[in-house]
């Protein structure tokens, strides 16, 4: 189970060359805040100028029926129709510019989000809270970490050895305990083991006579504490099963977003990869990378305008289809977060359900300073409902 959970942080990590590569949320944040704000800035000024030239053509397209609606040269009404022919094809070319510059931020801004979307979590911080609560859950789920237990398991084990031969039970306990080795480094009392070991502890705790008072009386307790792990261990791992198919969307994820990486930046743009891993990925440097974003919109302008001019009726087409690939990605992307912190708030559920049992209530203490530290991490860097609703608002419309 273990190594589900480490596949899930790994995937935030985007642990693909090393630790000193990590980059913060907060600065990949502003990358995408700035790019965008330059797109928003261009589109606008060109927005302005487009209302004013519209107004101005429609001015002169209305002084021309007055004219013509008052002639009576026919000759002069032909010359001023091809001049308002002349003004509405200005006309349309104003409009289809900004067309262009609308499908250039919204494009744009579909290639940043997919490119940013390994970097939007809190990567390091995450990392190592989580690994300390996971390691915490390990050593609560194994008796063996308490106090007494080892010295107390020791005696129970010469036991279950010596009367094997008479009890079919306790021989098929010390198989159990012989096939799965030392059983300090973390076996789970679940399950059968936990069945037959409880069986096992009960004989030894009815073979005890008046003399092995204090022995009994430790033993009772023993199969106490023995009962509470087995249990909290069984509920823990019926969380921990959800991160199973977390990690599933997530590598699904993961090779849906390559996916979109090629099809747009490789095969849309003609963007070498190596050239992008150099200049975006692993560059540290925000204003570098806000400046290559910004040439890569550029050559997304340029690709729209050629792809118009060869293919007028259809040209929009490949671009909506790839934007809105790109919202889903960042939505389910979105929705996966959800996911994980709604698996986490599950662990608060476990700690209430045991934070007054007597013989794990100390150690609930613990754990939850730990979640709080995973969770308090993640749900800085995430606020899955406010990643969604802007997954949704994402492109602007002409």
């Amino acid at each position: 189970m273990r190594k589900y959970q480490l596949l899930i942080i790994a995937f935030f990590l985007g642990i693909s060359t090393s630790f000193a590569q990590i980059y913060s949320e907060d600065q990949a944040s502003n990358v995408t805040d700035e790019v965008l704000k330059e797109l928003n800035r261009e589109r606008a000024l060109l927005s302005q100028n487009l209302e004013f030239r519209i107004k101005e053509i429609d001015s002169k397209i209305n002084t021309l029926d007055e004219s013509i609606k008052n002639t009576n040269s026919a000759s002069e009404k032909v010359e001023k129709l091809l001049e308002r022919v002349k003004f509405l094809e200005e006309r349309q070319e104003e409009i289809d510019k900004n067309t262009v510059s609308v499908y250039k931020y919204n494009y744009s801004s579909a290639v940043l989000n997919l490119a940013s979307m390994e970097r939007e979590i809190k990567p390091l911080n995450l990392f190592n809270t989580s690994r300390e609560f996971y390691s915490t859950l390990d050593r609560i789920s194994n008796p063996m970490n308490y106090e007494g237990y080892q010295q107390w398991f020791g005696k129970f084990q010469n036991f279950v050895k010596e009367e094997q031969e008479e009890n079919a039970r306790l021989a098929a306990l010390n198989h159990m305990i012989q096939i799965t080795g030392n059983l300090a480094e973390g076996t789970p009392f679940t399950g059968v083991f936990a069945g037959s070991l409880f069986d096992g502890i009960s004989t030894f705790i009815n073979s005890l006579n008046r003399r092995d008072k204090e022995l009994k009386k430790q033993s009772m307790e023993m199969l106490k504490l023995t009962t509470s792990i087995s249990q909290f261990t069984h509920d823990k791992d019926l969380i921990e099963t959800e991160w199973q198919g977390i990690n599933k969307s997530l590598n699904e994820l993961k090779d849906l977003q390559n996916e979109a990486m090629e099809d747009n930046l490789v095969d849309m743009l003609g963007i070498n990869m190596k050239d992008f891993q150099e200049h975006f990925t692993n560059e540290t440097d925000a204003k570098k990378r806000t400046q290559y974003m910004l040439d890569i919109s550029k050559i997304a302008e340029n690709k729209i305008v050629e792809e118009r001019s060869k293919n007028p009726e259809n040209w929009k087409q490949e671009y909506h289809d790839q934007m809105l690939q790109v919202q889903n990605l960042k939505i389910r992307f979105g929705m996966l977060t959800f996911r994980i912190l709604e698996n986490l708030n599950k662990y608060e559920k476990l700690i209430d359900k045991y934070d007054e049992d007597p013989y794990l209530k100390e150690e609930m203490k613990q754990l939850r300073l730990k979640l709080d530290l995973v969770r308090n991490s993640f749900e800085s860097t995430f606020n899955p409902q406010e990643y969604i609703k802007a997954s949704n608002e994402m492109y602007i419309v002409e």
